[in-house]
Protein backbone atom coordinates (compact mmCIF):
# COMPACT_ATOMS: atom_id res chain seq x y z
CA UNK A 1 0.00 0.00 0.00
CA UNK A 2 1.40 3.25 -0.60
CA UNK A 3 0.85 6.02 2.20
CA UNK A 4 1.93 9.62 2.02
CA UNK A 5 2.13 12.95 4.22
CA UNK A 6 -0.56 13.30 6.15
CA UNK A 7 -2.40 9.61 6.23
CA UNK A 8 -3.64 8.19 9.90
CA UNK A 9 -1.84 4.93 10.46
CA UNK A 10 -1.53 2.81 13.62
CA UNK A 11 1.09 -0.05 13.60
CA UNK A 12 0.82 -3.80 13.78
CA UNK A 13 3.82 -4.40 16.05
CA UNK A 14 2.15 -2.65 18.57
CA UNK A 15 -1.46 -4.15 18.08
CA UNK A 16 -2.80 -0.61 16.65
CA UNK A 17 -2.88 0.62 19.83
CA UNK A 18 -1.82 4.43 19.14
CA UNK A 19 -3.48 6.42 16.24
CA UNK A 20 -0.35 8.47 14.23
CA UNK A 21 -0.51 10.72 11.82
CA UNK A 22 2.48 10.21 8.91
CA UNK A 23 5.08 13.25 8.99
CA UNK A 24 7.41 12.03 6.79
CA UNK A 25 8.57 8.79 5.05
CA UNK A 26 12.10 8.07 4.01
CA UNK A 27 13.64 6.43 0.80
CA UNK A 28 14.55 3.65 2.74
CA UNK A 29 10.61 2.95 3.72
CA UNK A 30 10.84 4.31 7.16
CA UNK A 31 7.89 6.79 8.38
CA UNK A 32 8.14 9.69 10.87
CA UNK A 33 5.18 9.27 13.16
CA UNK A 34 3.84 11.54 15.36
CA UNK A 35 0.80 10.88 17.89
CA UNK A 36 -2.60 12.27 16.85
CA UNK A 37 -4.27 11.88 20.45
CA UNK A 38 -1.41 11.11 22.53
CA UNK A 39 2.22 13.28 22.79
CA UNK A 40 4.59 10.56 21.12
CA UNK A 41 7.11 10.21 18.32
CA UNK A 42 7.23 7.36 16.60
CA UNK A 43 9.14 5.63 13.51
CA UNK A 44 8.21 2.36 11.69
CA UNK A 45 8.42 0.45 8.45
CA UNK A 46 5.56 1.40 6.04
CA UNK A 47 5.16 -2.70 6.30
CA UNK A 48 4.23 -2.15 9.71
CA UNK A 49 1.47 0.29 9.06
CA UNK A 50 -2.54 0.28 8.74
CA UNK A 51 -3.95 2.67 6.92
CA UNK A 52 -7.11 3.86 9.79
CA UNK A 53 -9.61 4.80 7.21
CA UNK A 54 -12.73 7.40 7.97
CA UNK A 55 -15.39 5.39 9.53
CA UNK A 56 -13.04 3.42 12.02
CA UNK A 57 -10.53 6.67 12.96
CA UNK A 58 -13.70 8.99 14.01
CA UNK A 59 -15.28 5.83 15.99
CA UNK A 60 -11.80 6.09 17.96
CA UNK A 61 -11.65 9.24 18.48
CA UNK A 62 -15.12 9.40 19.20
CA UNK A 63 -14.05 6.78 22.31
CA UNK A 64 -10.97 8.87 23.38
CA UNK A 65 -13.21 11.77 23.57
CA UNK A 66 -15.38 10.33 25.89
CA UNK A 67 -12.95 9.23 27.90
CA UNK A 68 -10.87 12.81 28.21
CA UNK A 69 -14.67 14.35 29.35
CA UNK A 70 -15.28 11.84 31.57
CA UNK A 71 -11.82 12.36 33.20
CA UNK A 72 -12.18 16.22 32.33
CA UNK A 73 -15.29 16.65 34.27
CA UNK A 74 -14.73 14.13 37.19
CA UNK A 75 -11.80 16.33 37.97
CA UNK A 76 -13.32 19.67 37.37
CA UNK A 77 -16.34 17.81 40.08
CA UNK A 78 -13.42 17.41 42.44
CA UNK A 79 -12.23 20.98 42.28
CA UNK A 80 -15.86 22.66 42.90
CA UNK A 81 -16.09 21.21 46.14
CA UNK A 82 -12.68 22.70 47.20
CA UNK A 83 -14.12 25.98 46.03
CA UNK A 84 -17.83 25.46 47.74
CA UNK A 85 -15.40 25.30 50.87
CA UNK A 86 -13.50 28.58 50.01
CA UNK A 87 -16.56 30.62 48.85
CA UNK A 88 -18.25 29.25 52.05
CA UNK A 89 -15.56 31.36 53.88
CA UNK A 90 -17.42 34.03 53.67
CA UNK A 91 -20.66 32.72 55.61
CA UNK A 92 -17.81 32.02 59.16
CA UNK A 93 -15.53 35.17 58.75
CA UNK A 94 -15.47 38.40 60.84
CA UNK A 95 -16.56 40.29 57.19
CA UNK A 96 -19.36 38.26 56.80
CA UNK A 97 -22.04 41.28 56.86
CA UNK A 98 -19.41 43.23 54.69
CA UNK A 99 -19.16 39.82 51.94
CA UNK A 100 -22.81 40.03 52.10
CA UNK A 101 -23.28 43.32 51.31
CA UNK A 102 -20.41 43.34 48.50
CA UNK A 103 -20.03 40.96 45.25
CA UNK A 104 -16.60 39.33 44.61
CA UNK A 105 -14.12 39.21 42.09
CA UNK A 106 -13.14 35.33 41.00
CA UNK A 107 -9.70 34.81 39.89
CA UNK A 108 -8.52 31.58 38.50
CA UNK A 109 -4.43 31.46 37.59
CA UNK A 110 -3.94 32.28 34.14
CA UNK A 111 -2.01 30.13 31.89
CA UNK A 112 0.58 30.65 29.08
CA UNK A 113 1.12 26.92 27.15
CA UNK A 114 3.50 26.20 24.36
CA UNK A 115 2.80 23.96 22.44
CA UNK A 116 4.92 21.74 19.32
CA UNK A 117 2.36 20.16 17.72
CA UNK A 118 -0.15 22.95 15.99
CA UNK A 119 -2.91 20.55 16.15
CA UNK A 120 -2.84 20.03 19.31
CA UNK A 121 -2.88 23.77 19.97
CA UNK A 122 -6.62 24.42 18.42
CA UNK A 123 -7.71 21.41 20.50
CA UNK A 124 -5.74 22.98 22.98
CA UNK A 125 -7.59 26.35 22.56
CA UNK A 126 -11.03 24.94 22.49
CA UNK A 127 -10.98 23.26 25.95
CA UNK A 128 -9.20 25.83 27.32
CA UNK A 129 -12.37 27.16 26.91
CA UNK A 130 -14.31 24.81 28.01
CA UNK A 131 -12.48 25.00 31.39
CA UNK A 132 -13.26 28.51 31.71
CA UNK A 133 -9.43 29.40 31.35
CA UNK A 134 -7.75 32.44 30.30
CA UNK A 135 -5.20 30.82 28.36
CA UNK A 136 -2.45 32.43 25.50
CA UNK A 137 -1.06 29.58 23.25
CA UNK A 138 1.81 29.31 21.28
CA UNK A 139 3.04 26.83 18.90
CA UNK A 140 6.70 26.80 19.26
CA UNK A 141 8.73 23.73 17.87
CA UNK A 142 10.01 21.61 21.60
CA UNK A 143 13.83 23.14 19.77
CA UNK A 144 12.43 26.40 20.37
CA UNK A 145 10.85 27.09 23.18
CA UNK A 146 12.93 27.70 25.55
CA UNK A 147 14.20 31.08 23.26
CA UNK A 148 10.90 32.43 23.63
CA UNK A 149 10.05 31.79 27.63
CA UNK A 150 11.86 34.58 28.85
CA UNK A 151 9.93 37.47 26.79
CA UNK A 152 6.49 35.36 26.68
CA UNK A 153 7.06 35.57 30.48
CA UNK A 154 7.54 39.09 30.90
CA UNK A 155 4.74 40.18 28.32
CA UNK A 156 1.72 37.66 29.26
CA UNK A 157 2.46 37.24 33.49
CA UNK A 158 0.75 34.17 33.77
CA UNK A 159 0.88 32.05 36.73
CA UNK A 160 0.58 29.08 35.12
CA UNK A 161 3.31 28.08 32.39
CA UNK A 162 2.85 24.58 30.33
CA UNK A 163 5.32 23.38 28.09
CA UNK A 164 4.80 20.45 25.96
CA UNK A 165 4.34 18.98 22.62
CA UNK A 166 6.00 15.48 21.39
CA UNK A 167 8.67 13.22 22.98
CA UNK A 168 9.67 9.74 23.41
CA UNK A 169 12.59 7.52 24.52
CA UNK A 170 14.59 5.57 22.58
CA UNK A 171 14.32 2.61 24.04
CA UNK A 172 16.75 0.53 22.25
CA UNK A 173 19.33 2.53 24.06
CA UNK A 174 18.21 0.94 27.53
CA UNK A 175 19.32 3.71 30.02
CA UNK A 176 16.57 5.99 31.33
CA UNK A 177 18.76 8.37 32.95
CA UNK A 178 20.65 9.29 30.08
CA UNK A 179 19.19 12.74 28.44
CA UNK A 180 20.64 11.90 24.85
CA UNK A 181 18.10 8.80 24.62
CA UNK A 182 15.04 10.87 24.88
CA UNK A 183 13.91 13.10 21.71
CA UNK A 184 12.85 16.13 23.18
CA UNK A 185 13.02 16.19 26.88
CA UNK A 186 16.34 18.33 26.71
CA UNK A 187 14.35 21.31 25.46
CA UNK A 188 12.15 21.01 27.99
CA UNK A 189 14.68 21.00 30.46
CA UNK A 190 16.18 24.40 28.91
CA UNK A 191 12.41 25.85 28.78
CA UNK A 192 12.15 25.27 32.55
CA UNK A 193 15.77 26.54 33.53
CA UNK A 194 14.71 29.98 31.64
CA UNK A 195 11.50 30.12 33.05
CA UNK A 196 12.92 29.70 36.63
CA UNK A 197 15.70 32.21 35.80
CA UNK A 198 12.55 34.61 35.26
CA UNK A 199 10.55 33.72 38.42
CA UNK A 200 12.19 31.56 41.11
CA UNK A 201 9.37 30.63 43.27
CA UNK A 202 7.36 27.46 42.81
CA UNK A 203 4.48 28.87 43.65
CA UNK A 204 4.24 32.46 42.07
CA UNK A 205 5.21 30.45 38.54
CA UNK A 206 3.34 26.76 38.30
CA UNK A 207 5.02 25.00 35.52
CA UNK A 208 4.01 20.89 33.90
CA UNK A 209 6.98 20.28 31.38
CA UNK A 210 6.75 17.34 29.50
CA UNK A 211 5.15 15.10 27.10
CA UNK A 212 5.09 11.33 25.94
CA UNK A 213 7.60 9.22 28.02
CA UNK A 214 9.56 12.60 29.29
CA UNK A 215 12.30 12.12 31.07
CA UNK A 216 10.62 12.90 34.64
CA UNK A 217 13.21 13.44 37.16
CA UNK A 218 15.31 15.89 35.14
CA UNK A 219 12.45 18.40 34.39
CA UNK A 220 11.51 18.26 38.15
CA UNK A 221 15.24 18.88 39.04
CA UNK A 222 15.39 21.75 36.75
CA UNK A 223 12.45 23.41 38.22
CA UNK A 224 9.11 21.96 37.22
CA UNK A 225 6.32 21.21 39.89
CA UNK A 226 4.91 18.96 37.76
CA UNK A 227 6.11 16.49 34.83
CA UNK A 228 5.79 13.77 32.87
CA UNK A 229 6.88 10.96 32.85
CA UNK A 230 7.63 8.79 35.61
CA UNK A 231 7.08 5.65 34.34
CA UNK A 232 8.14 6.64 30.76
CA UNK A 233 4.30 5.61 29.73
CA UNK A 234 2.21 7.47 27.15
CA UNK A 235 0.09 10.77 28.41
CA UNK A 236 -2.96 11.96 26.71
CA UNK A 237 -3.02 15.41 24.57
CA UNK A 238 -5.32 16.97 27.79
CA UNK A 239 -3.17 15.48 30.76
CA UNK A 240 -1.18 18.49 30.84
CA UNK A 241 -4.60 21.00 30.91
CA UNK A 242 -5.99 18.49 34.06
CA UNK A 243 -2.70 19.84 35.73
CA UNK A 244 -3.47 23.37 34.74
CA UNK A 245 -6.90 23.40 35.63
CA UNK A 246 -6.16 21.43 39.18
CA UNK A 247 -3.73 24.75 39.68
CA UNK A 248 -5.67 27.07 38.29
CA UNK A 249 -9.03 26.29 40.43
CA UNK A 250 -7.46 25.44 43.41
CA UNK A 251 -7.44 28.37 46.12
CA UNK A 252 -4.24 29.79 46.59
CA UNK A 253 -4.37 28.95 50.58
CA UNK A 254 -4.77 25.30 49.77
CA UNK A 255 -1.76 22.93 48.18
CA UNK A 256 -3.31 21.69 44.88
CA UNK A 257 -4.51 18.10 45.25
CA UNK A 258 -1.74 15.58 43.27
CA UNK A 259 -4.58 12.84 43.94
CA UNK A 260 -7.18 14.77 41.63
CA UNK A 261 -4.68 15.23 39.32
CA UNK A 262 -2.93 11.80 39.78
CA UNK A 263 -6.33 9.56 39.78
CA UNK A 264 -7.86 12.08 36.47
CA UNK A 265 -4.99 11.64 33.83
CA UNK A 266 -4.70 9.12 31.41
CA UNK A 267 -1.81 6.82 32.62
CA UNK A 268 -2.35 7.67 36.45
CA UNK A 269 1.17 7.76 38.95
CA UNK A 270 2.94 6.50 35.84
CA UNK A 271 2.22 9.70 33.40
CA UNK A 272 2.02 12.65 35.35
CA UNK A 273 3.85 13.34 38.84
CA UNK A 274 4.78 16.57 40.79
CA UNK A 275 5.76 18.44 44.02
CA UNK A 276 3.06 20.23 46.49
CA UNK A 277 2.53 23.85 45.14
CA UNK A 278 -0.10 26.11 45.83
CA UNK A 279 -3.01 26.95 43.84
CA UNK A 280 -3.58 30.07 42.12
CA UNK A 281 -7.21 30.59 42.80
CA UNK A 282 -7.99 33.75 44.60
CA UNK A 283 -11.26 35.99 45.11
CA UNK A 284 -11.34 39.76 45.73
CA UNK A 285 -13.70 42.11 47.06
CA UNK A 286 -15.52 44.20 45.65
CA UNK A 287 -16.83 42.46 42.50
CA UNK A 288 -15.12 43.91 39.21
Amino acid sequence: MDFKIGDIVARKSYNYDVLFRVIHISNDGVADLVGITTRILADAYLYDLKLIGKDELNARLKNISNSRRTRMNRSYDNLNKNRGVFNNYRENSNFSKMYQREKTYKKPGSVLHLDGDGEYCKECKKIYKEMGLNAIIYNLNEKDQYKHVPTLLNRYKPEILVLTGHDAFVKRRNDIYNIDNYKNSKYYIQAVLEARKFEHNLDNLVIFAGACQSYYEAIVSAGANFASAPKRVLIDMMDPMIVAQSVAYTPVNEFVSLENIISNTREGINGIGGLQTRGQYRIGMPGL
